[in-house]
């Protein structure tokens, strides 16, 4: 029973981000007249929304190993969704323009830092926190830049974005009532069953990282292509979508969630 909620809890998740936050993003895009990268980001944001609830549910729950496998796990299996998306949609070699070299450093970045930090021991140090905040800031400033336009959007708003803000803040609302269940749960898997926490850190990597996986095709939608004057366009929405994920897990989602648990479990 608790895997089944646990798996349950996450299914829900997804699906509140599916259909809500990530077209609540969209709606505010088209609103605020956002670029292809800015809606690349924004959306590898929104996505990484359930390994926050994950991790903090887990820590808070006595689990804090299970949550971080989550986040590591989940960076790796987007890195192989998202090659897995760009190999069906015969665009691989795209990745290797120059233009796009500080998304695919700041991807493995995102990757390395939660692996190294387990390696050495120092994965739940209060140091860690502002060491990964520094890296996420650095990520923002570097990986600036401006995009084309979706089809048939101006650079100048001509909508409210009160109505994407209404669907984000609403999705939100439903993701952290599931994350409830989900911390709960995912401590009995790994405390009552006896379930190793690094398994069910892998398992909630694989069922968390489906909003990634939706995305990531989406990219390549006939919808989503129309209009677009840049060939790589679609490669530079989908590796923003990729980097700002990872990013968003290691730099921003991992160092909260830490302060979180340690505040929650008294280490500090």
């Amino acid at each position: 029973m608790p895997i089944i909620i646990m798996l349950g809890s996450s299914i829900f998740i997804i699906a509140a981000v599916k259909y809500g936050l990530v077209p609540g993003i969209d709606r505010l895009s088209a609103a605020l007249g956002w670029s292809l990268k800015a809606r690349g980001k924004a959306t590898g944001y929104a996505t990484s929304v359930p390994e926050l609830v994950a991790l903090v549910a887990a820590g808070l729950a006595g689990v804090w190993e299970a949550g971080l496998w989550n986040i590591a796990s989940s960076n790796l299996i987007n890195l192989g969704l998202a090659t897995s998306a760009l190999l069906y949609a015969k665009r691989a070699r795209g990745v290797f323009n120059r233009r796009f070299s500080r998304e695919i450093v700041f991807t493995l970045v995102g990757i390395l830092a939660p692996l190294t930090l387990m390696a050495a021991g120092l994965d739940t140090e209060f140091a860690v926190i502002p060491v990964l905040l520094t890296l996420f800031v650095a990520y923002l400033v570097l990986d600036k830049g401006d995009g084309e336009l979706p089809e048939g959007q101006d650079a100048t708003p001509d909508s409210s974005p009160m109505a994407g803000l209404a669907i984000i803040a609403v999705s939100l609302a439903l993701i952290v009532v599931a994350g409830d269940f989900l911390g709960s749960s995912t401590r009995e898997v790994v405390e009552v069953m006896g379930i190793p926490a690094v398994v069910a850190g892998c398992i909630l990597g694989v069922v968390t990282s489906l909003p990634e996986a939706v995305t990531f095709f989406t990219v390549f939608s006939t919808k989503r292509a129309a209009g677009c004057t840049d060939p790589l366009a679609q490669v530079q929405e989908l590796l923003d979508n990729l980097a700002a994920s990872n990013m968003s897990n290691s730099g921003l989602i991992y160092p909260v969630g830490l302060m979180i648990y340690l505040l929650g479990t008294g280490l500090i």
